[in-house]
């Protein structure tokens, strides 16, 4: 629909309206290569159902080019990046209040990474329904594949935690663990 409307591809229309004014230098929606040269390496367990491998050992990920590698999820960043995009998303600098409200205007999302889900972002009081928040809600999204990554900031946008995993979170005792840092960090 971007590149319909703008006669220019979605890459350039990112850079121009949101990468470059925001200063996101290590962020970009890769053309036509895959792998991006450079990115963390993704793991799953071996007995992962969505990829299960031949051994013991864990499946790589990395290089497969799957469908949601492009506009549907293919968008590679930084951590720094990501906590200024948080920032300014909702901190008022990429949309006017009243777009920015409805964002934030949410439903129940029946899934384990939020309590409610506005217009493309969720709210979050647990990470995934196990390690709740000592200091409220905060808004943001759960990456989840072969690796983990939390990105997560205030509803005003002045408080920001990402953490990145490199392979998946599966038992309970883990997102317990990893509450306890991410919440550690956003509560400060």
């Amino acid at each position: 629909m971007v590149e319909e409307t703008t006669g220019t591809p979605l890459r350039d229309e990112l850079r121009r309206r949101i990468f470059d004014p925001l200063e996101l230098g290590a962020t970009d929606l890769p053309a036509e290569t895959w792998p991006v040269p450079g990115l963390a390496r993704q793991y799953v367990p071996a007995e992962n159902p969505m990829f299960p491998g031949p051994g013991p050992g864990p499946v790589d990920l990395t290089e497969l080019d799957l469908p949601f590698n492009w506009a549907g999820g293919g968008i590679v960043s930084s951590g720094r990046d990501l906590t200024r995009f948080l920032e300014a998303l909702l901190g008022g600098e990429l949309l006017p209040d009243d777009l920015r409200a409805e964002m934030l205007r949410t439903v129940p999302s029946g899934w384990d990474e939020s309590d409610g889900y506005g217009l493309g972002i969720g709210k979050v009081t647990a990470l995934m329904g196990k390690a709740a928040s000592p200091c409220g809600a905060a808004w943001g999204h759960l990456g989840l594949g072969g690796h983990t990554t939390v990105a997560l900031a205030s509803e005003r946008g002045d408080r920001q935690v990402v953490v990145m995993v490199n392979g998946s979170v599966l038992t309970e005792e883990a997102w317990e663990a990893l509450g306890g840092l991410v919440w550690g960090c956003y509560c400060r």
